[in-house]
Order: structure tokens, then sequence, then C-alpha cells
């Protein structure tokens, strides 16, 4: 709820303080940079320090740095925030489905990860709408209440999450795991995926809300309710993705729901204005709710269990150099015309599902698609443990 708050007035808060374009797209840089380089060691201390310890040290520091957007003037000095802000953020996905691999087995890791997504995707459906409201008053508010939901998240997970260090370093020989699991097959096609998936995101940093502004005509209030929108069906319907998930082959799952998405493209692109990319927003979301939580699943299912912070660390790196490549490329794009971008990642998303999902099904029956399950024997001793 804290980032989608303010990743609805980051840009135009930037843009209000002087930053120009390009500091815009330095700030999208710096952060993707800084979170990529921090995802291997965030995920290293997470199997060997803990993923509780590793969520709250995130959580602070995402806090601080929030507050931090209210003492700025120059707005050089926001690209310096960003890389800060990048390394503080590489720390919470990849630990938090970590300890939801550790917790649950693999016939529940769908329904699972599908739960933790619609908690996600509530926090985005809040926090932009929030954001969008609390900017009407002043975007300092916006500011301090992210604040403020950081620091309680905090609390949440200090009292909350069981610890899972144990389990995460109970794999006997699960250190002489090399490089080669973290780079098996079917992992390389969960991160084929995830690089084409983060492409939004690197449109979504630097160029997103200046598109529904000045291209679409939304107010404020509007985009945040767009983003919203996007969060509402995933929230709902994601759930029902991870029971779908946990019942029929994934690799399927990821690839009709995958191309399912590619209209959802050229509707962007054809819109001027808000109203059509909304409705595209929710049918696109919907369809996304199989996708993610079949991937979660997947990765966590081909993870061997003492580097499971390691994996899911490169995996996030993987969408985080999709997400670098769409910030550095869609800026010249859009400056050339603003429909270039979206057309580019409608053929960029479509390429990443069938090649992965391709691979995914190449590979399920395969001793590469199964090692992980070899290195698991100790995991049902490991859960019990924890339990």
């Amino acid at each position: 709820m804290g980032a989608g708050m303010v990743s609805t007035v980051r840009v135009l808060y930037v843009h209000s303080h002087g930053g120009s374009l390009a500091i815009l797209s330095a700030m999208a840089t710096a952060f993707l940079v800084s979170n990529f380089v921090c995802q291997y060691p965030w995920g290293w201390l997470a199997d060997r320090w803990g993923r509780k310890p590793v969520l709250i040290v995130g959580l602070v520091a995402q806090a601080l740095c929030a507050g931090v957007y209210l003492l700025i003037t120059d707005p050089a000095l926001f690209v310096l925030l960003r890389v800060v802000e990048g390394a503080a953020a590489a720390s919470i996905l990849p630990s938090a489905r970590a300890a939801i691999a550790d917790l649950f087995p693999d016939e529940q890791r769908g329904r699972a990860y599908g739960l933790f997504t619609a908690f996600f995707n509530l926090g985005f459906l809040f926090g932009p709408a929030a954001g969008g409201l609390l900017a009407g008053i002043g975007y300092t508010w916006v500011f301090l209440v992210a604040v403020t939901i950081r620091l309680v998240s905090a609390v949440v997970v200090w009292n909350g999450l069981p610890s899972v260090k144990a389990v995460a370093t109970s794999s006997t020989g699960d250190a002489r795991v090399g490089w080669r699991a973290l780079l098996a097959v079917p992992l390389l096609a969960a991160y084929i995926i995830a690089f084409g998936d983060y492409l939004w995101i690197g449109f979504d940093l630097t160029l997103a809300p200046l598109w529904m502004r000045h291209h679409l005509g939304a107010s404020i209030t509007m985009i945040g309710v767009a983003y919203s929108v996007w969060a509402l069906p995933g929230a709902l319907l994601v759930p029902f993705g991870g029971r779908l998930a946990d019942r029929y082959p994934r690799w399927a799952l990821i690839l009709v729901a995958g191309l399912a998405q590619l209209p959802m493209y050229a509707l962007y692109a054809l819109s001027h204005s808000i109203f059509p990319v909304m409705l595209g927003f929710a049918l696109q979301a919907a369809f996304y709710a199989v996708v993610s939580p079949s991937v979660d699943a997947h990765v966590a299912k081909s993870s061997p269990l003492g580097r499971r912070g390691r994996v899911q660390s490169t995996y996030t790196a993987f969408g985080l150099v999709g997400a670098l490549v769409g910030a550095s490329v869609f800026v010249p794009l859009y400056a050339i015309n603003y429909r270039l971008p979206l057309v580019v990642m409608g053929f960029g998303y479509g390429s990443v599902i069938l090649i992965g999902s391709g691979l995914m099904a190449f590979s399920r029956d395969r001793t590469a698609g199964i090692h992980a399950e070899a290195a698991l024997a100790p995991e049902e001793p490991a859960l019990a443990a924890l339990q």
C-alpha cells in the first residue's frame, strides 16, 4: 500500500520540483540498477539470516526513504534517493516469496501465492486511490502516510511471521549446489517470463502517469483510480487462479492467460481517453491473476530448499533487467510517439510468454525439471519442525 501511494504521485511530485524527463528517467534507472545489484545479497541474507529480519529491515528502510522525499529540493538528489530506495526494496518480495515456499508444500503453493498476491493487490487497490486523494490535499500527506504504513507493517511482520531460518539451512549437502541450480531450465523459463512481465514496470516508473495525464486527459485522482481498477480484479480473482495452478499444468495456464492479455496492449495504444484504458486494466488483471500464482508456484517447486531466497532474488533480478530495459528504451520511443512503448511491450510480453511456457513444458518431465524435487527430500521434516 505504501508503494502504491507513492507511485501514484512520485513522477508528478518530482516534476513539480523541477525534475525534467531526463531526471525522471535517471530516477527509474537508479532504482532498478540498485534493486538489481542488491537482489542476490538480500537473497543470501534471507537464506542465512532468516526471512523475518530481512523483511523488517527492508520495511523500516523504505519508510525512512519515503520521509526523505519531503526534505529534498534539488531534483538531482531524487536520483540518489532512488538508489537507496532500490536497495531497500530489493529485500521485500524475494524474502516474502521464499517464506511462503518454506511454509507450504507444493500442492498448496498455488493457493498460498494466490492469497499473497491478493493481499499485494489489495495494497495497490487502496494505495493509489488514497495517494491520489491525499495529493489533492497536499503531496506531504502522501509520503507521511506511506511512512506510517510501512512502520506498522514492520511491527506486523515482527509479531506474525514465524522464523524460517532453520528451514532455510536445514538441507544437508545443499551448500554444494552451485549456480547451475539457480540457472536450471525450469527456472530459466520463469526468469524469461519475469523479464517480459517487468517491461511494464519500466514504463510505469518513467512514463505511465505522464501518459495518462497528458494523452488520456486523466486527473491525478483518476490516475489513482486507474491503478485501483487494475488491482481490484487481481485481488478478487488471483486466489481462484492459485487454485487452478494447483490443479492444472502451470505452463498451459501461463500460455493461455498470457497470450489473452495481448489485445489490451493494442487497446492502450489506440485509446484517447482513460476509460477504455481502465477497462483494459481490469481485463488484463483478470488474466494476469492466473499467470502470477502459476509462475510463483513453478519457481518455488523448482527451487532447492537451502537456496530459495537466492532463487527468488535471481527471479526478481531478471525481472528488473526487463524493467531497466523498458525504462531505458521506452523514453526515447515515447518522445517519438507515445504509442510506440505500448506496442513494443505487447510484442515483448507475447514473445516471452511463448518462450517461457514452452521451456516449462519441455523441461517438466526431464531431470532438470525434477532436480529441485530430489534436493527437497528433507522438506517435510523441515515443515514439521517449523509448524
